[in-house]
């Protein structure tokens, strides 16, 4: 059981709890939150292997120390970042602001390796689209990516825009700037990607209206905005920022994570499966890989890892060896044989670029029976799709050429559908990704959401030549090869 009210406690409950969050998250096709289940995946990249450091220190005083020392990198990243610890452990008795050093107030904009002032995510609002107009032509820009994704209940989107500057940009900048523009509680969508030169932006209390050519529009709720635009320290907000931001050295920065040694034996080996776990979960990012991570299954195998960790971590010296022993075997029996080939092929993994202790590569061999290992990401479902499923992603990127690459355009879409006819209401549903490349034309209105529709595709699976839904709500097309 975790200590209320200790650093370490709270430093174990956190990951406990970003694994029941990724399991209820990933439970049913049709609430998956893909957002979610990267988000907090994502926090265990830096601070795996900081929790293994402070569950395994030698005195309780020194498991505290190191507990405190990870929670303060952990909480360092950003406001968001503390925000979600704070909840999360509030969540499981543990009162995580007292244990935090306080928040440092930090500067809107920063400086890069060469001082000059880079652009923040800023709340689309009337005065930053003003701003944005000031410096950007909307009225020649195009759209490069559009995503439209059911969140949860919620539909939300995210909206890469090329516009050329209105600033003189010397002779520094070669590509043309991306607008990344990402929209909260979408509540119309009318997209045809044959009609969208022409962008049109407008910010209003509760509502933002996004006009695409002649007849497409965005709305939503609320919003944000990145320009990535290496150039930006020159426009017309770059030059304003750049005279209310310190010089880079006068910053501040966040202090380099704390270098510490690397656990051994049956530690390491826990530490790194706990790690590939998440790092697995996290590939979710990429929308076309949704129906081929087997997020639920890999949350589930490692439930009640940090309390486990923490308890074997206090053991000393054979008893401590054992427990990791015992908690990584134990995960794979928990993954089932569904998993079990997925664990196997980390381990093997591991033992080829690891230093481990002889005693340590003869337990993972007696462990790791042989035979052939899954790939590390198996293939999609190749099933015929039933006749009414629900959209939970549309994604287009248009051809482009960026930093030299030439990319063709196309199209991913994520279904979710119910394995057979009776299993409408009464099962869990899956999840399908299709990957359209060489798109012809991509249309999506907002009923396309409004699901159960029905669907019809054409060409093999996952890859397919065309997928309409409903009447025409989404349309997605292949270009047609010349004879």
């Amino acid at each position: 059981m975790i200590r209320s009210g200790t650093a370490l406690g709270a430093l174990g409950s956190l990951l406990d709890r970003s694994l029941l969050q990724i399991a209820e998250a990933s439970a049913d096709a049709r609430t998956y939150d893909r957002q979610a289940i990267y988000e907090v995946a994502d926090v265990w990249d830096n601070n795996t292997f900081p929790l293994f450091h402070a569950a395994t220190a030698l005195t309780s005083i020194g498991r505290e120390r190191r507990a405190r020392a990870a929670l303060a990198w952990m909480a360092d990243l950003g406001s968001e970042r503390r925000s979600w610890m704070i909840e999360q452990a509030e969540a499981a008795g543990h009162s995580l602001e007292r244990l935090l050093p306080p928040p440092v107030a930090k500067p809107l904009h920063s400086r890069d390796y060469r001082g000059q002032v880079t652009p923040q995510i800023m709340r689309l609002t009337a005065e930053a689209a003003l701003e944005l107009g000031t410096d950007y032509d909307f009225a020649t820009a195009e759209v490069r990516t559009l995503l439209i994704e059911r969140v949860g209940t919620r539909l939300t989107g995210s909206l890469v825009l090329v516009a050329p500057r209105r600033y003189d940009d010397g002779l520094q900048a070669v590509d043309p700037p991306e607008l990344n523009l990402w929209l909260e509680d979408v509540t119309d969508v009318h997209f045809d990607s044959n009609d969208q030169l022409r962008i049109a932006l407008h910010c209003r209390p509760a509502e933002i209206v996004i006009g695409v050519g002649a007849s497409g529009r965005l709305r939503a709720t609320a919003g944000s905005v990145y320009p990535d635009d290496p150039a930006w320290h020159l426009s017309t907000a770059g030059r304003a920022a750049d005279q209310r931001t310190p010089p880079r050295q006068e910053q501040t920065r966040r202090a380099p994570e704390r270098r510490r040694p690397r656990p051994e034996g049956a530690v390491l080996v826990a530490a790194r499966t706990v790690h590939s776990v998440m790092l697995e979960i996290r590939m979710v990012r990429y929308a076309h890989f949704a129906d081929r991570i087997p997020v639920r299954l890999l949350a589930n195998a490692l439930v009640g890892a940090g309390a486990d960790i923490l308890a074997a971590g206090a053991l000393r010296g054979r008893r401590r060896e054992r427990a990791f022993h015992n908690l990584v075997e134990m995960w794979i029996k928990n993954g089932g044989p569904a998993l079990k080939p997925w664990f196997i092929d980390e381990l093997r993994h591991i033992v080829s670029s690891e230093r481990l202790p002889s005693s340590t590569r003869e337990w993972i061999e007696g462990i790791t029976a042989p035979g052939v290992a899954l790939p590390h990401l198996p293939a999609g479902p190749d099933l015929n799709l039933p006749l009414e499923a629900e959209l939970r992603l549309a994604q287009y990127t248009a051809a482009h050429n960026r930093h030299g690459t030439l990319q063709g355009s196309s199209a991913v879409v994520v279904l979710a559908h119910p394995l057979t006819e009776k299993d409408f209401a009464d099962r869990p549903w899956r999840l399908r990704a299709f990957e359209v490349g060489g798109v012809s034309r991509f249309r999506l209105r907002t009923d396309a959401f409004d699901g159960p529709l029905g669907s019809r595709t054409a060409g093999e699976t996952p890859n397919v030549e065309s997928l309409v839904l409903g009447h025409d709500a989404l349309d997605v097309h292949r270009r047609q090869a010349r004879p």
